[in-house]
């Protein structure tokens, strides 16, 4: 920390030292007592960061040797400062921005309603609700009871059954549960296998079994049904048998069976792979609201061929409420081709690696009962199968 605030406050910059023995005169700036940071021995010469106080000191050393010196990034408050100074109207920009951020996040702005199961015509009402309880578009922030205010719109609507307001910055949220006077008849008529295996266990709670334990049933059978038979209350005369009849309900339980899944991976023994250089290129923009984000930091094309992005969001917080302004900041990682080659002994532990998360991602729940390990070798690589005896419950409703 003490080392990050020091760059900050005094200025960095990294340099590349080209010459025969670039370690003697990194040796001469730590024993100067020079603070250097991030050290690489690199293709082109050694590289670190330095303080820009560091920079006449390393001079004077060099004065009379056969030395080059490369300047790369730079950063720390000295430089955004000249960087401020050629550009003063990104100051007044920001002060005038951050001026109108402190206006505009005293107030809602935006009512939103999010219930997908209603009419456009009773979003309105809800709207016009609102308006009634004094929440409007331009309302102070500090003038709104929630309370108070959603009390009095369940007296406007009462075919709500509740009605809750949220306040998050600028946006007030509406949720609302309509009143429902009868049950919803859209239950499931049947339970499905949604795998193929062998039943160890059947739970019902309401319907039919259309399967008992030691059975193989294959995905898609039915499992449960809702159609149940029952005695008809009154037998007519003469009958020879008792006579049943059909009646319709919901299908609910949990039907447990002996899953087989199995994955294979073939690893080589040699390959290529990209892979972190440790050279980063940073970009750092700002944006607020909907608007095109301004670059602050990291000006120029970027310097990779090939590379991985990382993307770090962080939003601006006011009084503990999110603003709608957010630093960005894009981290360009370089990558390398590498040539890898690997023993028997470590492909085989490389391969039996990916082939179990492989395994991890196709599986969701249950027991594991059995697993077998299935290697063959060849002259170029080995092959690991996996497979595994899941005991879950593979019972799905469906209501179509």
């Amino acid at each position: 920390m003490i080392d990050f605030l020091y760059r900050l406050f005094f200025g960095w910059v990294e340099v590349t030292l080209v010459g025969r023995y670039p370690e003697e005169i990194i040796s001469q700036l730590a024993l100067s007592g020079q603070r250097l940071w991030a050290v690489k021995n690199t293709s082109k010469g050694y590289r670190f960061i330095a303080p820009l106080s560091c920079l006449p000191i390393l001079r004077q050393i060099l004065r009379g040797k056969h030395y080059h010196l490369h300047f790369g990034r730079r950063g720390g408050l000295p430089f955004k400062w000249r960087q401020f100074i050629a550009r003063p109207f990104l100051g007044v920009g920001a002060l005038t921005a951050v001026a109108l951020i402190v206006v505009i996040t005293s107030r809602i702005w935006i009512i939103n309603v999010p219930a997908t199961n209603l009419t456009p015509t009773a979003k309105i009402q809800l709207i016009a609700a609102a308006k009634a309880a004094g929440i409007h578009v331009g309302t102070p922030r500090r003038a709104i009871n929630l309370s108070k205010s959603r009390l009095i719109m369940q007296r406007i609507l009462p075919q709500y059954a509740f009605i809750g307001l949220s306040l998050h910055g600028v946006l007030l949220t509406v949720q609302v549960v309509p009143l429902i006077t009868k049950p919803s008849n859209k239950l499931p008529h049947k339970m499905i296998a949604k795998h193929s295996g062998t039943v160890t266990s059947v739970l019902v709670y309401m319907g039919d079994p259309e399967v008992s334990p030691g059975e193989v049933v294959k995905k898609g059978q039915t499992l449960i049904s809702g159609a149940v038979s029952a005695p008809v209350p009154l037998q007519p005369e003469g009958a020879t048998k008792p006579l049943t009849d059909a009646v319709q309900t919901p299908a609910q339980g949990e039907v447990y069976a002996d899953v087989r899944y199995k994955a294979t991976v073939v690893q080589p023994y040699q390959f290529d792979e990209w892979v972190p250089s440790g050279h980063t290129f940073t970009q750092t923009f700002i944006q607020i609201g909907d608007n095109a984000p301004v670059l602050l930091q990291g000006y120029g094309s970027i310097p990779f061929r090939s590379y991985k992005t990382h993307k770090f969001v962080e939003p601006w917080r006011w009084q503990d409420v999110n603003l709608p302004v957010e630093t960005v900041k894009i981290v360009y990682n370089e990558l390398q081709r590498r040539r890898v080659m690997l023993s028997r002994k470590q492909a085989l532990s490389r391969a039996i690696d990916r082939v179990s998360r492989r395994m991890h991602n196709m599986v969701h729940g249950g027991t594991k009962v059995r697993e077998r390990r299935i290697i063959h070798w060849s002259n170029h690589s080995v092959s690991v199968q996996l497979i595994w005896v899941v005991n879950q419950n593979i019972a799905v409703p469906v209501t179509n």
